[in-house]
């Protein structure tokens, strides 16, 4: 019989080792507008050909709890006046939402991308609106938990045993480019007196490389310039690219998924025939590492009582980061759009929207629609506008294990129209920023705290062990508070640290024999 007092020892895990969590999933609603009222100098609104809004990306404020976010939304009016001429305004108003998070430890980090939701308005006066705007964020919280990178050293506990093992999880780093300006001259042609309206832009990202020092991206702002052609409304466009390198420190087998966001666009009247265009964006990547996390995923003493006390961590693998650009395609009747007197198209323009993200089969589908404005000439002269939807299917290979989940979004950033016969055939370039995640859950070890020596008397014979086939070494081990190592050697197997847990360890043995 062995009976020894010892003090009270905690086992606390050291943080050595971290593992990156990220909280999300879920869309924050918010609203921006107001009333505007147009200055004297702009004509009085007859009838408005495109009401559309853009946000730009917000600012952020780290406070006690919670990220305040703010920012601005740009609305485009484009209306008939008085006098039958098109002209065109840019209208901003102020948002702002908070994202709240657990305080405590390194501030995470904080990213929310924030879309147009819905749009509506109401003329009031001819030169007074009222605009509502819907927004909608979807945010993104990454913190960093502290989980173990090993037990205590040999001694501090006498007789602990622990079983290693590895999290799967992902480490993210988002990354921000400065304001990036790209110009151009755009042929404009027409005469002496044809100037530039309004000049909008969208962007996308073609190409996203990890490199050594940080993330290669490339892609192509698209810009459309409205003109007055001497009086008649004219449309021109044109492709700026662009390339920015984002350092980071970024580790090797690191992919990544990258956006372009505009934020302004200018353009004036150089010389005759061309208009010199300003566009200046921000790109912003998300970098993911996959990595494996040493862990304790179990623990027990042979010698001492006490309690371990486990904890549930969160696991994610990467399946795959995507971004591009996709070409879709559709149609709809005049009738059906509310253009059948439709003869000339001046633009289309609008916004895409996700529906679905569905990982089955081997696939990533990404399901949505795109709601188009269509600005026209009729076929006695007059300008109007057409709205409609076109639904649009973008399909990528990608692994869909049980667990797994896509975060999507996407921008429309060109659409072309033609008509043909009674109908009107488009085709839409769609930037789509696609991301998929295996997720799951492990148990680890977070402390151990033993009170008091293990009791016991020592036999001189062995006992003799019966236990379920399948069960592993280290269950029957913990089970009867002994050393697997022990256990193995007067049982004659050779199962190293490695094979505890395989429970195909001891399929083929169904008798231990153990000695007390």
């Amino acid at each position: 019989m062995r009976n020894e007092t010892s003090d009270k020892k905690e086992f606390v895990l050291p943080a050595k080792n971290t593992v990156q969590l990220e909280q999300g999933g879920g869309n924050i609603f918010f609203e921006s507008g107001g009333e505007f009222v147009l200055p004297d100098y702009m004509p009085k609104v007859q009838k408005v050909l495109r009401m559309e809004a853009r946000a730009l990306p917000p600012s952020r404020y780290m406070g006690s709890g919670e990220a305040q976010m703010s920012g601005s939304v740009l609305h485009t009016l484009i209306y008939v006046g008085e006098e039958g001429e098109v002209s065109a305004t840019v209208l901003p108003a102020k948002y702002e939402f908070s994202i709240p998070f657990t305080a405590g430890g390194e501030l995470p980090t904080v990213s929310a991308a924030v879309e147009v939701d819905s749009l509506s308005y109401r003329l009031g006066a001819p030169r007074k609106l009222n605009i509502r705007t819907r927004l909608r964020a979807k945010p993104r919280v990454i913190t960093t938990e502290d989980i173990a990178e090993k037990q205590l050293p040999g001694g501090e506990i006498a007789g602990l045993h622990t079983l290693g093992g590895e999290i799967d999880s992902i480490r993210t780093q988002i990354l921000r480019s400065p304001d990036i300006t790209v110009s151009d001259a755009v042929d404009i042609g027409g005469g002496a007196d044809t100037r530039p309206i309004w000049c909008g832009s969208t962007a996308a990202v073609s190409d996203v490389r990890v490199v050594d020092g940080g993330v290669s991206v490339r892609g192509e702002a698209y810009v459309k310039v409205l003109l007055d052609d001497g009086g008649k409304p004219k449309m021109v466009a044109k492709k700026l690219p662009f390339e920015e390198f984002l350092d980071g420190d970024v580790a090797k087998g690191s992919s990544a998924t990258a956006t372009a966001r505009v934020i302004s666009t200018e353009a004036g009247k150089e010389q005759e025939g061309e208009a010199l265009v300003d566009v200046v964006l921000v790109v912003e990547a998300a970098v993911d590492t996959p990595s494996r996390t040493p862990a304790v995923k179990d623990a027990f003493s042979e010698l001492s009582e006490g309690q371990v006390e486990y904890r549930k961590v969160p696991t994610a693998r990467l399946l795959c980061n995507r971004s591009g650009v996709y070409t879709v395609g559709g149609s709809v009747t005049k009738a059906a759009a509310g253009a059948a007197g439709l003869s000339t198209v001046l633009d289309t323009s609008g916004e895409a929207t996700v529906e679905e993200a569905a990982l089955a089969d081997g696939r990533l589908t990404i399901s949505g629609r795109c709601a188009l404005n269509t600005i026209y000439t009729a076929a006695e002269g007059e300008t109007s506008a057409a709205e409609y939807t076109v639904p649009f299917k973008v399909t990528v290979d990608c692994e869909t294990p049980a667990g797994a989940e896509a975060n999507v979004s996407v921008a429309l950033v060109s659409a072309r129209t033609r008509p043909d016969g009674e109908n009107l055939v488009c085709d839409m370039d769609i930037a789509v920023s696609a991301r998929a995640v295996a997720r799951g859950e492990a148990v680890t070890v977070e402390s151990i705290d033993f009170t008091a020596p293990k009791v016991y008397t020592k036999s001189a014979y062995p006992l003799c062990l019966i236990y379920p086939r399948g069960d592993s070494l280290w269950n029957v081990a913990k089970k009867y508070h002994v050393s697997p190592e022990t256990l193995a050697k007067i049982n004659a197997l050779s199962i190293g640290q490695e094979n505890y847990a395989n429970a195909e360890a001891l399929a083929d043995i169904n008798v231990l024999m153990l000695e007390l």
